[in-house]
């Protein structure tokens, strides 16, 4: 895993769940048309556009397009392929390819349930990357990178394909999955059932950093200091520290500071292992990784992950707690799955601080939190929990917690699954008891841009507003050192904040409750390669 798998929550995702409901945008290369219907004129394609369910799009010789969803999935479209768009409703995502490849990155919710037909079969996704190419006469071959997929073909059979795989599909029926092989780089991804793993996914695009104490930091391990420009054309002044409080825990302290405007904002991540991690901070991906689907039992594992961010009066904390990874049956995802260790519990917490989350109904309320103590100005404003055989046994139980319209943690949504039943698997999901729609931030919350500087450019933005009428926002930047946002192929989506190379990730966090003020630090992720070395620029490290 690269070193910036690490901070993958640097995405900040302010918004729980996001609507398939929302502008599904097409971005053309090369020859493409498109037409809303079966039954209207086929339109050549040169700008981008919107499309919507029922449109169908072809591409031509040496041409591909894009096609992305709010949700952040996205779907590569190769030359001389026909496909359409066929339901976008909350519940499901339905897409058929009738000729040419198909090249997705889902990254759905539980909730969302992607499938993508073929002339010769149904592929039900489970899981987040996936390849299909279908020939003229309706064969499909399908490989799949990370997670799994559940294909079913014109003869009623069934087989599920997880990232270790490949799979043909004819007319007449289909083949035994089949392992790619070992010079393939795919072949050394680890399945990672998608009704779980998505709890993780969300996890890792959206928490991190502790309070920084005070600046006792000259010990660090590295540190790091520059002036650049953000985003909207202030100067900066950048800090960073990279300590290792105990041999079992790393913490990055970040500071911004804009002369300027008179403003410091900082934030920490704060990273805590069962045992001993590396010097090395680039090898602590392997042992999240481990952490997951492993078919032995991980020597070591990550019990804490904590992000804050602050502009030294309001404040945002995610943090989430891990449960040891405990021996599960998931032979319902395929009898090659079968036993493997996932964490036993994930707890996931979103805290709002300030003299306006004071003033809130709700703040310092411990209901639903799980906390023993919660500061008077502090809130939790949204909490994901995931564990197997505690609540249900036997089973997995996701549950979401929303701020309610009294400013209190309620019960949103909770779904149970039996790991080890195919029907279940196949269904999503077992028992169902909660739904709160009144407290849904995905209902109540309006329409948005969640592409402020357009397709194009590494600029993402989220917006949840709840039931008290409370709202959090985030927006991600890359941003070079002199102030211009990243240019991307296709458009930003949260695991564009995980690339590597000369840019600092801009994040800005905002609340209704935060009185007009917002939280805007800059973050530059090479701090993470270092080793044991003070890294500077020629100027001074004091503000």
């Amino acid at each position: 895993m690269k070193i910036l798998n690490l901070v993958a929550a640097l995405s900040l995702s302010a918004a729980p769940c996001a609507a398939m409901t929302q502008d599904i945008i097409l971005l053309p290369e090369g020859t493409i048309e498109a037409r809303p219907s079966a039954a209207s004129d086929w339109v050549p394609v040169s700008a981008n556009v919107k499309v919507k369910a029922g449109a169908e799009i072809r591409t031509g010789k040496d041409s591909k397009a894009g096609v992305f969803f709010p949700d952040g999935s996205r779907f590569v479209l190769g030359n001389n392929s026909l496909f359409t768009v066929e339901d976008t409703s909350r519940k499901k995502a339905g897409f058929q390819l009738k000729l040419g490849r198909l090249k997705a990155v889902v990254a759905g919710y539980f909730s969302s349930r992607f499938e993508v037909r073929t002339p010769a079969a149904v592929c039900a996704v489970r899981g987040t990357e996936f390849d299909i190419q279908v020939g003229e006469n309706g064969a499909t071959e399908m490989e799949v990178t990370e997670g799994l997929v559940e294909v079913d073909d014109s003869k009623g059979k069934m087989a599920v394909v997880s990232s270790e795989e490949r799979i043909h599909v004819g007319m007449d029926g289909m083949s035994m999955p089949e392992t790619i092989a070992l010079t393939d780089k795919r072949a050394g991804l680890a399945a990672r059932p998608y009704a779980v793993r998505q709890e993780t996914a969300k996890e890792r695009t959206r928490t991190m950093m502790e309070e920084l104490r005070n600046r006792e930091l000259k010990a660090n391990e590295a540190q790091l200091g520059k002036d650049s420009i953000d985003a909207f054309g202030k100067r900066v002044r950048l800090e960073e520290y990279l300590l290792r409080p105990t041999d079992s825990e790393f913490k990055l302290l970040f500071l911004s500071k804009r002369a300027d405007a008179g403003t410091l904002d900082w934030g920490s991540l704060d990273e805590k292992f069962y045992a001993k991690i590396p010097d090395d901070i680039s090898q602590v991906g392997e042992i999240i990784s481990g952490m997951y689907l492993s078919k032995t039992a991980p020597t070591n594992w990550m019990t804490n992950f904590e992000v804050y961010l602050t502009n030294t009066v309001d404040s945002i904390k995610e943090t989430i707690d891990f449960g040891a990874p405990t021996l599960i049956d998931f032979s319902g995802y395929g009898a090659n799955v079968g036993f493997r260790y996932y964490p036993a519990s994930i707890d996931y917490r979103q805290i709002l601080s300030g003299p306006g989350v004071a003033l809130a109904d709700g703040a310092g309320s411990l209901v639903n939190t799980g906390l023993a103590s919660l500061g008077s100005d502090e809130r939790v404003q949204f909490r994901q929990l995931q564990d197997y055989n505690s609540t249900y046994p036997g089973v997995f139980t996701w549950t979401q917690k929303v701020v309610n319209g009294s400013g209190l943690l309620q019960d949103m949504y909770q779904v149970t699954l039996d790991p080890a039943s195919q029907a279940e698997v196949s269904a999503g999901g077992g028992a169902v008891p909660i739904y709160e729609a009144a407290i849904d931030p995905e209902t109540i919350t309006p329409a948005y841009n969640p592409l402020p500087s357009g397709p194009g450019k590494a600029d993402y933005f989220s917006y949840s507003v709840y039931a008290d009428g409370s709202s959090v926002s985030s927006r991600k930047m890359l941003v070079s050192n002199e102030g211009e946002i990243l240019e991307i192929p296709g458009s930003a989506a949260p695991d564009t904040f995980l690339r590597e190379g000369s840019f600092n990730l801009e994040m800005v966090v905002g609340s209704n409750l935060f009185q007009g003020r917002s939280i805007d630090v800059l973050l530059a992720p090479e701090i993470l390669t270092q080793k044991k070395q003070a890294t500077t620029t020629a100027d001074s490290l004091t503000f």
